[in-house]
């Protein structure tokens, strides 16, 4: 009775201004006493521990655009008392709230991660941003063994290992603000439920998840984090490209030569050569002329970037395919030769002597070309220190210009890791 009371006699002291600026102190004196009233009512009827978190946020937000001030100018005693009292009346009922609401979300559990029955075959990392003082709950089963591994990524440190478990549940005090990383390794395909929680302390963790920015970066197998994927390194086999003319047929008989045999020497460890072969009617050079080795650099990385599978030594739409797709060579529809790989020496120098035919020489059939024009492509080493390619214009009168660029491609193991970030 005695709340009303105060309010009906500050409304008749109130009620008594006059003139325009006396009414809008009115007008705003009345509005801050009703959101008063109705957030009073809240914290005296809510019951706050069942709040969802949409609804304390809602409550604080409100508490926290409570705010009330006035000017005492031309003001009687009286009016100024009133409007001190209600300014004390929205200074105590925010801090109630704020205090209500802290009490309520202190130890709230907030679901970061959460599901069951995932087929996971290989390692799986899970990331969640926690701060100090918060606690981090883990749940996880699966019917076959796996290890669990929980890491501070900031320090780089390995908190706590749980190897060969068909269960976990682990909780721990966070001491230090950071991304830390709950990984699971199965021991093969298998159907995993997982739980990953943190209890926070203050109504500014109310929200959902830290979103955690993950990027691939390269880097030294000592790091932390660091797995090694199947990935190449590639060399020039020439410092320049291999350049030589083939005389026509008939020109041949009187001057030079119709046939060019180049030996590529294999670097020790190189599964594959690549090579870059153009052809032309005139001899004029390409500004693209030589740059086969920074051109495959650049598709390479850029593949790398995409995310793609870095090496596939036994698939036909493995990385070296789609190297050699990005780089092909300016084709010249009247211009091709013969080419053939030879493995051997002395069938290769049979070939370059002329003393016999290539049809009745010894080369791979495989990666042999007759009639090609302008191309690229892919021969495996098979183990080889020398590959011969020989090159041979079946034309009888037009002269043929060659340009040969060769790559050798080691397979490497190439260590990346997991660059989390939070925003």
């Amino acid at each position: 009775m005695k709340k009303w009371t105060f309010i009906f006699s500050t409304l008749t002291i109130l009620s008594g201004c006059t003139g325009e600026s006396k009414k809008a102190l009115l007008g705003e004196y009345n509005e801050v006493l009703n959101r008063v009233q109705e957030l009073e009512k809240v914290v005296e009827t809510e019951d706050w521990e069942a709040l969802s978190a949409d609804k304390l946020k809602d409550i604080h937000a409100l508490s926290q655009d409570l705010y009330y001030d006035y000017n005492p100018m031309d003001l009687s005693p009286e009016q100024v008392s009133a409007c001190e009292a209600l300014k004390g009346r929205v200074k105590n009922l925010r801090e109630q709230i704020v205090c209500r609401c802290s009490e309520t979300v202190n130890g709230r559990e907030i679901t970061a991660i959460n599901f069951s029955d995932q087929l996971i075959e290989d390692k799986q990392t899970y990331p969640v941003f926690v701060k100090k003082g918060e606690a981090l709950h883990v749940v996880a089963s699966s019917q076959l063994p796996f290890t669990l591994k929980i890491s501070n990524v900031s320090s780089r440190t390995t908190l706590k290992t749980f190897p060969s478990k068909t269960s976990v549940e682990y909780s721990m005090e966070v001491k230090n603000t950071a991304i830390y990383i709950v990984e699971v390794i199965p021991t093969k395909a298998q159907y995993l439920d997982l739980g990953i929680k943190y209890q926070i302390t203050d109504m500014s963790r109310l929200e959902e998840p830290t979103e955690i920015g993950q990027e691939q970066v390269e880097c030294a197998k000592s790091e932390f984090g660091a797995q090694g994927v199947p990935g190449l390194t590639m060399s020039k086999c020439f410092e320049e490209p291999r350049k030589f003319t083939l005389r026509g047929q008939l020109k041949a008989a009187f001057s030079g030569n119709a046939k060019g045999l180049i030996a590529v020497q294999v670097p020790t460890g190189a599964t594959d050569i690549l090579y870059s072969l153009r052809i032309d009617t005139s001899e004029r050079n390409r500004a693209e002329d030589g740059q086969f080795h920074d051109n495959l650099t650049r598709s390479y990385k850029r593949i790398k970037f995409l995310g793609l599978p870095l090496y596939e030594k036994h698939s036909s739409n493995g990385l070296l395919n789609t190297l050699l797709d990005d780089n092909r060579p300016i084709r010249e529809e009247d211009a091709y030769c013969n080419m053939y790989v030879f493995r051997n020496q002395t069938q290769a120098k049979l070939f370059q002597d002329g003393t016999k035919p290539a049809s009745k020489l010894n080369y791979d059939v495989d990666y042999s070309t007759i009639g090609t024009q302008s191309c690229n492509g892919r021969i495996p080493t098979k183990g080889a220190r020398t590959i011969y390619l020989g090159f041979e214009n079946e034309r009888m009168r037009y002269t043929n210009y060659i340009w040969v660029e060769v790559e050798a491609v080691v397979p490497q193991t190439i260590y990346y890791r997991t660059k989390y970030s939070v925003d």
